[in-house]
């Protein structure tokens, strides 16, 4: 997470002087058990580990309401917990029991009826597929 936060300041600071000023491009996420404020920003490369079983979790449905779902859960190679991805990886096609190593890459893309930045991720590279 801390690579993350890393790369979102650092786009931030090259991005600034770039932003629309009628997006909200601001998200708060947990970073090190701190809830903080981060950009919205395109990073070209990280890596994520994908649990083997999904987990419930509560998604937006087309309608605007709140339902529960399967969602995947991730992590930081080197962290001890998962969250849960509230959304899909493009190019990717999740198998369950199996665990992955995922080389991703992050686009900020604007929806300019909501006036919001969301952040998509799409797969780069499966580095690793192993059964459990």
């Amino acid at each position: 997470m801390k690579k993350l936060a890393i790369a979102a300041l650092m786009g931030t600071v090259a991005l600034a002087g770039c932003s629309t000023a009628a997006l909200d491009d601001q998200r708060t996420m947990v970073v090190d058990g701190e809830r903080m404020n981060v950009k919205v920003v395109n990073i070209p490369s990280f890596d994520v580990e994908i649990a083997p079983r999904k987990a419930l979790c509560d998604r937006v449905n087309t309608r605007g309401e709140v339902v529960e779902a399967q969602c995947l859960q991730y992590r930081e190679t080197f962290r001890k917990n998962y969250n849960t991805l509230n959304g899909d990886i493009q190019g990717f096609t999740y198998e369950p029991n199996y665990r992955y190593v995922l080389n991703l890459r992050q686009e900020a893309v604007a929806d300019t009826q909501s006036g919001v930045v969301e952040p998509v991720w799409i797969l780069n590279e499966v580095i690793s597929k192993t059964a459990e």
